[in-house]
């Protein structure tokens, strides 16, 4: 049995093991795992079962993945499966025994991608701690040559974790030397990598290890960027600008700043410019962007850089890139329900887009949202073809097990205005609906997303920024409801249902104020209260806002006690792990992206 076999130093010695992976095949920690476990198995076939053991843990020790930023969680494992109940290891996995072991072997180890790990998991849980540990993680970590190369291969979250030792250790003299290295690879030549000047001054950046050269950052960074600009590489040349501006701010360099920012805005208009001829749904987009980054401008400084009039010129340009990308975005369609074949149909539909903007926004056109007029067309088919259905009442229950609602039987000796046959209807409505959602995501939603991770990376920022172009996005909240967006590329959906659904609520109550109807009741006692979702998507005054089509959608998905009721489930903390990454949630952040993305082509919310 496993129990009974045994893990000595003696034992890792006679493994003999060498990381033999060749450099432009490693990967990180996941090419040091794959090689423990191509070791752990040729020992097992050659009868070895301790040495295949051994090197079985190690490669789970090995298999962790590295989250640098994180003092109290820098390791989290590499898969989990929820559904299945399984996952790949986790610190609190490895036992005290195995600790013990990992001390007993860690001066015999010479490969220092497997050094530092050992040494920073016990570092991270062996008590009480031991400085030495430490120290010699930071110095495997550092061992890692600065490359573009290797770079994102583990070596910068490497660098990033020694230097968070350091501070946490208070280990002064090594992260002095960190701190040198790093300026050092800042100002070196890097000719296999355009980003990689960037990246180290990130690093230094998000360290704050940078103040004894903040200034030559700044100076370095929007010279880079002005040569890139130049050379039409719009994209590269902003990400440069932006980190430009940040650090002229941290050195109190207005002038410096407030350039970085106009040309963070010249270089989205003219890449705008340059995408209007072939795609309209891109060139409005960068628009977009750079009327956003033009308001960045301090109005105290935007007479000296006419900042009113470059915008007047840039909506002129989005009215004629909107209008024309609405004909490029045609919808998918195919015949049937065969989801393999929807699938196929939505990957193509979103692959080969030049930019994540671009790619988002054919994402948001995979659906348009449901027709209410034709559920209810086909429901009331559905009744009459299969009447028996409907003439006994029906409760509907919780997830938990409570009945939320009940539905009466059919009146068959009255019309379809006949209360109970209101009722009918609408459960009929929901179920259709709950279908589509179903098909919706399952077809449409999830393969798309997965064809948009492989070809693109959306980060935090890109979300945000579409928020703040969005016109139904309350001021403040566009980082809010930008990181709840950005939760779902992460798949990070039960999070990020968590966070939409009061700022679904605040989105409604405001576009509601904002077209003159009340919000709020007051009471008896002359106390004003601001009405629920439920209550506001009810009202005839949601309708004329929203229309027909959408306001149903809502209801349907946040409110409505016979469809998902995702509002109010959790709004009571009604929603568990699986409820909340079920897919109606999978569905709701995606009619919640749609509908941010489709307002900043439309203007507003009554148009998508």
């Amino acid at each position: 049995m496993a129990t009974s076999l045994e893990m000595t130093r003696e034992i890792f010695i006679e493994c003999n093991w060498s990381y033999d992976v060749s450099p432009e095949k490693h990967y990180g920690y996941s090419s040091v795992m794959s090689c423990l476990q191509k070791s752990a198995k040729e020992m097992d076939e050659a009868g070895k079962p301790n040495h295949a053991k051994v090197l079985e843990l190690l490669s789970r020790a090995a298999s962790m993945m590295l989250r640098a930023n994180s003092l109290n969680g820098p390791f989290t494992a590499y898969f989990q499966d929820l559904q299945a109940g399984r996952r790949s290891a986790q610190p609190e996995d490895f036992t005290a025994e195995e600790l013990i072991f990992f001390e007993t072997i860690l001066n015999d180890i010479d490969e220092l991608w497997l050094k530092a790990r050992l040494a920073d998991l016990l570092w991270l849980l062996r008590k009480p701690k031991n400085p030495e540990h430490a120290k010699i993680a930071i110095d495997s970590y550092v061992s890692n040559p600065i490359d573009s190369e290797t770079w994102h291969r583990d070596v910068r979250n490497g660098w990033e974790r020694a230097a968070r030792l350091c501070m946490q250790t208070r280990d002064s003299d090594r992260l002095d030397g960190i701190k040198s290295d790093l300026f050092s690879a800042f100002c070196a030549e890097h000719p296999r990598n355009k980003f990689m000047t960037l990246w180290v001054a990130d690093l230094l950046d998000q360290l704050k290890i940078d103040r004894d050269f903040k200034e030559d950052i700044a100076s370095s960074l929007f010279k880079i960027a002005l040569e890139l600009k130049n050379d039409g590489d719009f994209h590269s040349a902003r990400s440069y600008f932006e980190l430009a501006a940040k650090k002229y701010q941290q050195c109190s360099e207005e002038q410096g700043g407030l350039d970085a920012l106009i040309a963070i805005a010249d270089c989205f208009e003219l890449e705008g410019d340059s995408r209007s001829g072939g795609s309209n749904v891109a060139a409005n987009s960068f628009y977009e962007n750079a009327i956003q980054a033009y308001r960045r401008i301090p109005n105290k400084n935007r007479v000296n850089y006419d900042v009113e009039s470059r915008i007047s010129v840039i909506r002129d340009k989005i009215k004629d890139s909107g209008r024309a990308s609405l004909d490029e975005m045609a919808l998918v369609e195919t015949p049937g329900v065969d989801v393999s074949e929807i699938a196929k149909s939505s990957m193509a539909h979103v692959a080969g887009k030049s930019s994540p903007e671009e790619a988002l926004m054919y994402f948001s056109g995979l659906f348009t949202g449901p027709k209410y007029q034709e559920l209810a067309s086909s429901a009331k088919e559905i009744m009459q073809e299969s009447i028996f259905s409907s003439l006994a009442g029906s409760s509907h229950m919780s997830s938990d097990g409570r009945v939320v609602a009940k539905t009466p039987p059919m009146n068959l000796n009255a019309g379809e205005d006949d209360p109970a046959n209101k009722a009918v209807l609408k459960r009929q409505v929901q179920q259709q609906f709950s279908f589509e959602v179903k098909l919706v995501v399952q077809g449409q939603i999830l393969p798309a997303l997965r064809q948009l991770l492989m070809e693109h990376r959306f980060t935090k920022d890109l979300l945000i920024a579409a928020c703040y172009q969005s016109p139904i996005v309350p001021k403040d909240r566009e980082k809010l409801l930008g990181y709840a967006l950005w939760l779902g590329f992460e798949y990070e959906f039960g999070a990020a249902i968590h966070l939409l659904c009061p700022q679904v609520e605040h989105i409604v109550r405001t576009q509601l104020k904002e077209s003159g109807f009340h919000t709020s009741t007051i009471d008896k006692d002359g106390i004003e209260n601001e009405s629920g979702l439920s209550t506001l998507m009810d009202s005839q005054e949601a309708v004329q806002v929203f229309g027909e089509d959408l306001s149903f959608e809502i209801r349907s998905v946040f409110t409505e006690v016979l469809g998902a009721n995702l509002r109010n489930e959790t709004a009571h903390g009604l929603l568990d792990d699986n409820a909340s990454s079920s897919l109606p949630a999978i569905y709701a952040w995606w009619m919640i992206l749609r509908l941010v993305l489709r307002s900043i082509v439309l203007g507003g919310v009554k148009g998508d």
